[in-house]
């Protein structure tokens, strides 16, 4: 098993002096991460980008620009003044003009430089930034070649004192993952090897909650074995062992099979060392791996439901590119940061996350402590579609930290009423849409956090509810393989319900669960994955298959009158239950949410 040493804890004073720093280096297009050319540059089809040699080229008289997701610089996020300078180091073979530019949301762009330069064979020439504004906008530049170009690197540096001394415990938390692990942690020290200035101020920690990882191929990291309790279990475990050893003055926290450019390590230490926010934490985004052009996540809001900032951008497109970046205030209230990458203070932990197990953790550690949530263009992790990993069980996860989040936040209380109101539209989505089994598992997720706080302490591995969901899951549960007849149903998208006398006739008949089979089509509704338990596209259907054309795997679920009618009748008790004792519930979670947030009950639990 890996060991390491312990480096510099605390963020450290002001540093007076007049440093030149390596901040952002260039980013190329990885078919293991990303190959979306759009996100890294913009060129002419006779340009673009060598993989194999890892250079890109210009032909003669083209025009190659860095206006891109991955490679315009973020300004915005750096703190600094007029003693800091910004320049460009490229490094290539041939001649030609560079053009700078500023680039705003809503106002004329800015030209910072335009120089010719001309380069020997992989030559360096350091190009100065007109950049004595430092203000909230995007730099990129742009290449047009007088002779065929080529460049090797095209780097930013900031030369003047950095504002902080700040090093990062990466916390990996692992559950029979290996293989992700292994890859994960090779790309990492791989990446290090190259980048031997990050080197004594990154640490990796693995919490494996599964068993079956005993060490990583990392130098300075370590594998810490760890009762399953979940993320919640693990990434406390992490915190814990960085805290009580004082390795470093940020955490961060990602997950186990998240995708990423190393590079994003870098550029989150740039920008925590010029900052002169002590609170600063850094929330990367997150693009699935099915659209990788979108933005997916980039941060995210909670109230009533987790709002995500920015879905579906198009990161092709600059100018959205420019609107995630720029449109994207720090301080929003109730903002937060998934683990999927989220980097934090130490200092500013106040309140540790509540026992969840998984789902809801990171959103009720943002809630809970005071950081300034801020999002770096290009720093973003990969992820399988939240949507395509749904089950039962997710959503019974789901349902339990919505409702719990409202209960325990004062600033989210309100009135019971509206909790019942956000309980009804999770809940009536899945029974109304034939989702049976998911709908019952949403009962369930109220009736326990009903039960208040022993629930938690009694089901901190959550094996008896795992179990319990597992038992009633049959029918919606992804089957590879799923064999279903596109001739028997009718695509997404057809035939909507959407006008006004339609939704009050669904809402009058519980979404036709009370008409008589009669009326109803003959073909049942196809719906994708990502996509799927659609109350109006269900309405009048006989049954509703759910399928990934790619994969050809899927589920069908059928209407019943008496499943709805019996999961309707236990959510109405259990409404009534939080109306009438909410208050008393209330102040046991507030009481149990103090308990459950100082590090010595996480302590006595993992150690």
């Amino acid at each position: 098993m890996n060991t390491f040493s312990k480096i510099v804890s605390p963020v450290e004073e002001f540093d007076d002096t007049n440093t030149r720093t390596l901040v952002q280096r260039l980013l190329y297009p990885d078919s293991s991460i990303n190959s979306e050319i759009d996100l890294y540059y913009h060129s002419p089809i006779s340009s673009g980008v060598d993989l194999e040699k890892k250079c890109y080229f210009v032909s003669a008289g083209d025009m190659l620009g860095f206006d891109s997701y991955f490679n315009a610089f973020p300004l915005y996020a750096y703190d600094l003044d007029e003693r800091h300078s910004i320049s460009l180091r490229i490094r290539g073979r041939g001649r030609g003009t560079l053009i700078a530019y500023k680039a705003y949301v809503d106002k004329s762009w800015e030209l910072i430089q335009r120089t010719k330069f001309s380069l020997e064979d992989k030559q360096d020439e350091t190009i100065k930034l007109d950049t004595t504004k430092h203000d909230r906008s995007l730099i990129y530049i742009s290449l047009t070649a007088e002779t065929d170009l080529t460049i090797y690197e095209a780097d930013y540096f900031i030369t003047g004192p950095q504002r902080n001394k700040a090093s990062i415990s990466a916390v990996i938390t692992t559950f029979k993952r290996d293989e992700a692990v292994q890859s994960t942690s090779r790309r990492l020290q791989d990446y290090l090897i190259q980048n031997k200035d990050l080197e004594a101020d990154f640490k990796l920690l693995v919490v494996d909650n599964g068993g079956d990882t005993d060490s990583i191929p990392f130098s300075s990291g370590k594998v810490i074995k760890n009762k399953n309790y979940g993320g919640a279990g693990g990434f406390m475990r992490g915190l814990l062992e960085v805290a009580e050893n004082k390795l470093s003055s940020h955490v961060l926290f990602m997950d186990d099979d998240a995708v990423f450019h190393p590079e994003n390590i870098r550029r989150t230490l740039s920008v925590l060392r010029y900052s002169q926010v002590s609170n600063l934490a850094v929330a990367g985004a997150m693009i699935t791996d099915h659209r990788k052009w979108m933005m997916w996540e980039n941060g995210a809001t909670f109230n009533r439901r987790c709002q995500p900032m920015h879905c579906g951008k198009d990161l092709r497109d600059f100018r959205q590119v420019l609107s995630t970046a720029l449109d994207n205030p720090p301080n929003i209230e109730n903002k937060y940061g998934g683990w999927w990458y989220f980097c934090f203070p130490i200092n500013c932990v106040e309140n540790w996350t509540f026992p969840f197990f998984v789902r809801g953790d990171d959103s009720y550690f943002s809630l809970a402590n005071n950081f300034e949530i801020i999002g770096i263009t290009g720093v973003v992790s990969h992820q399988e579609c939240f949507s395509v990993k749904q089950t039962p069980l997710t959503v019974y996860l789901d349902m339990r930290y919505h409702l719990l989040h409202h209960l325990i936040f004062h600033r989210l209380n309100g009135r019971n009423i509206k909790n019942v109101y956000m309980m009804w539209r999770y809940f009536n989505r899945f029974n109304a849409s034939y989702h049976y089994e998911t709908a019952e598992a949403i009962n369930i997720a109220i009736e326990d956090v009903l039960s208040g706080g022993k629930f938690w302490e009694r089901n901190l591995d959550m094996a008896d509810k795992r179990r319990q969901i597992g038992t009633i899951t049959k029918n919606e549960k992804v089957k590879l393989n799923f064999s279903w007849d596109p001739n028997d149903t009718v695509p997404h998208g057809v035939r909507n319900y959407e006008t006004t006398f339609w939704v009050l006739i669904r809402l009058l008949t519980l979404n036709g669960h009370i008409l008589p089979k009669v009326v109803y089509h003959k073909k049942g509704r196809r719906m994708p994955l990502d996509f799927r338990a659609n109350v109006r596209e269900t309405f009048l259907r006989p049954y509703v298959v759910t399928v990934d054309v790619q994969t050809q795997s899927g589920y069908r679920v059928d209407r019943s009158v008496k499943k709805y009618t019996r999961n309707l009748l236990k959510f109405l008790s259990l409404a009534m239950r939080l109306l009438t004792r909410g208050k008393k519930i209330q102040n046991e979670y507030h009481e149990f949410a103090k308990k459950t947030s100082e590090r010595q009950f996480w302590a006595s639990i993992l150690k």
